[in-house]
C-alpha cells in the first residue's frame, strides 16, 4: 500500500515538471536547473523508506504469518479427514474378515458355546455295517473290469490312455479306439492304466464337478501285512510320504482293544501344497480290519470333526474326505502277492481348471502308487533298523547305568573307609572317657562289667551312626 502511493506522488511530481506548453521534454533529468529538485525528491523519498522501514517490515511478518497459519490449517484439516475416511475403511475392512472367519468356524464357535470337549464316539464310529459292505470290493472291481475294458467279441484288454509291456490288446475296433468311453450302471469310466494298475473315475453329484477314484493294483512283491503297515504306521508314513508334514493320532476309541488286527484313531494330517496354494489339513477317523481266516484286510477313512483339533489359521480345512481300500493276499497275509482295491473322494475346496485337475491326477496318482509300492518293500528293513537302533539305545543305557552303578561303588567304599576311620578314632576317644570316668566314680569291683557295657552300648550307637550317615549318602547320590 505505501509502495502504491509513494509510486503515485512520484509520477505526479515527475509528470509536472517534465511537461511544459503542452510538449514533453525528454531531456529534462538532464537539464541543469531541474536536478537540484530532482536530487531533493530522491532525499524526501530515502528518508520517507527509512521512516517507515519498521512499519513495512511488520506487514510483511504479519502477511506471511497469515500465509502459514492458513496453509498450516488446512494441511490439518486433509490430514483429519483422511484419517477418518482410513478409520472407516480399516473397520469396515475388520469387520468383513471377522464375517467370513465367523461363518467359516460357525461349527466350532457353536460347539465352543455350548461347551462339548468331548468326542462322541457312540455317534461317529464308524460300525460293522460300513465295514461288511467294502469286504466284497474286489469282486466289484473284477465286475467292472469286465465292462469296461474287456472286449465282448475277443476277450482281450481295451486299451485305456496307453499301451503296457506283457498285456494283448484288442483290435476289433481298431487301434485308435480306447475304453475312456465305455461306463458301467454306476458311472465308473476307465481313466488311467499304468503297469499292474487300473484307475477309473466317477463325477460326484453335488460336487462342482469333482470326481471319486477308485484304483485296483496287483503287486507281486509286496505282502498284505507290510502293506498294511505301510498305511497305518504313521511314523514310517512320514517318512516315505513327502507331503505330509504332520500326521499324528489325537484320539483312540475306547471301547475297542487295539490289537494287530484291528484298530480305530482319529488322525490329523497336513499335506504339502505348491507355493501358490495353502497347505490343507484333514481330521478323520480310521478303522482297520485284519480278517486272518477270510484272508482279507479292509481300511475305511471318513473326515470328522474333533475338539482337539481345531481349524488352524492359513491352512484349509478339507471337511469332505472319504475312503476305504480293500487288501486281499494271493496266498498267505505275510506271503509276497496281493491285489487291493482303493476308492476315495475329497474336496481341496479351490476351483482348478479341469486340464490341470487331469494332469495332476494323471502325474500325482500314479507316482503315489508307487512309492507306497516300494515303501511297502521297504517296511521290514526299516523295521529292523528301528529295532537294532532301539536295542543300541538300551545298551548304551545299560552299559552307562553300569558305568555309573560302578563308579558309585567306588564312592561308596571310600566314603565307607572315611566313615570307618572317623567312627573308630571316636570310638577310641569315647572309650579313652568311659575308662576315666570309670576309675574316678566307679569301685574296682564293677569296673570291668560296666566298663564292657558301656563299650557295648557305645558300639551300637556308633552302628546306629554308621547306617544313618551311610543312609543319607545313598540319598544324596540318587538325587
Amino acid at each position: 500500500m505505501y509502495v502504491v502511493q509513494c509510486s503515485g506522488f512520484l509520477s505526479k511530481q515527475l509528470s509536472s515538471n517534465c511537461i511544459r506548453n503542452g510538449t514533453r521534454l525528454a531531456s529534462s533529468f538532464g537539464q541543469y536547473e531541474n536536478c537540484g529538485r530532482f536530487c531533493e525528491y530522491r532525499n524526501r523519498i530515502a528518508l520517507w523508506l527509512k521512516q517507515q522501514s519498521g512499519q513495512v517490515a511488520k506487514a510483511c511478518a504479519r502477511q506471511f504469518e497469515f500465509i502459514a497459519a492458513q496453509r498450516i490449517r488446512r494441511s490439518l484439516q486433509i490430514f483429519h479427514l483422511y484419517t477418518r475416511i482410513w478409520d472407516e475403511v480399516a473397520l469396515k475392512e475388520f469387520m468383513k474378515n471377522w464375517k467370513r472367519r465367523t461363518m467359516r468356524n460357525a461349527r466350532h464357535f457353536l460347539t465352543s458355546s455350548i461347551g462339548v470337549t468331548v468326542y462322541n464316539w457312540d455317534c461317529e464310529r464308524i460300525n460293522e455295517e460300513e465295514l461288511n459292505s467294502c469286504r466284497q470290493d474286489i469282486e466289484k472291481i473284477h465286475k467292472l473290469r469286465d465292462i469296461t475294458i474287456i472286449c465282448p467279441k475277443c476277450h482281450l484288454r481295451i486299451m485305456i490312455d496307453a499301451q503296457q509291456p506283457g498285456i494283448k490288446y484288442c483290435t476289433c475296433y481298431g487301434n485308435k479306439f480306447n475304453a475312456t468311453s465305455n461306463q458301467d450302471p454306476e458311472g465308473w469310466r476307465p481313466y488311467i492304466e499304468r503297469q499292474d494298475m487300473l484307475i477309473w473315475r466317477r463325477e460326484e453329484p453335488n460336487s462342482g464337478g469333482l470326481f471319486a477314484y477308485k484304483v485296483y493294483g496287483t503287486f507281486s512283491d509286496v505282502t498284505a501285512e507290510d502293506f498294511l503297515q505301510t498305511q497305518i504306521d504313521l511314523d514310517y508314513r512320514k517318512k516315505w510320504d513327502l507331503t505330509a508334514r504332520e500326521l499324528k493320532i489325537i484320539d483312540t476309541d475306547p471301547k475297542l482293544e487295539k490289537s494287530v488286527d484291528n484298530g480305530t484313531d482319529v488322525i490329523y494330517w497336513e499335506t504339502i501344497w505348491p507355493r501358490l496354494f495353502t497347505n490343507r489339513d484333514y481330521v478323520y477317523q480310521r478303522r482297520w480290519i485284519m480278517d486272518k481266516e477270510k484272508q482279507l484286510i479292509v481300511i475305511i477313512s471318513k473326515v470328522t470333526e474333533h475338539p482337539n483339533a481345531p481349524a488352524k489359521p492359513g491352512i484349509y480345512r478339507v471337511t469332505t474326505y472319504w475312503s476305504y481300500m480293500v487288501i486281499r493276499p494271493y496266498t498267505e497275509l505275510h506271503q509276497p502277492g496281493i491285489e487291493f482295491g482303493l476308492t476315495y473322494f475329497d474336496d481341496p475346496g479351490v476351483n482348478i481348471p479341469s486340464a490341470i485337475t487331469a494332469w495332476v491326477a494323471m502325474s500325482g496318482l500314479p507316482d503315489f502308487l508307487i512309492r507306497m509300492r516300494q515303501a511297502s518293500k521297504n517296511y521290514q528293513n526299516y523295521k529292523s533298523a528301528k529295532e537294532s537302533t532301539n536295542i543300541s539305545n538300551a545298551t548304551h543305557i545299560s552299559s552307562s547305568d553300569e558305568n555309573v552303578s560302578k563308579r558309585n561303588a567306588e564312592e561308596d567304599n571310600i566314603q565307607n573307609d572315611k566313615e570307618t576311620e572317623i567312627v573308630s578314632e571316636r570310638d577310641t576317644m569315647e572309650c579313652h572317657l568311659v575308662e576315666e570316668i570309670e576309675t574316678l566314680t566307679f569301685p574296682e569291683t564293677q569296673e570291668c562289667d560296666e566298663s564292657d557295657e558301656d563299650i557295648d552300648s557305645t558300639a551300637d550307637t556308633t552302628d546306629e551312626g554308621r547306617s544313618l550317615l551311610r543312609y543319607f549318602f545313598f540319598t544324596k547320590l540318587f538325587v
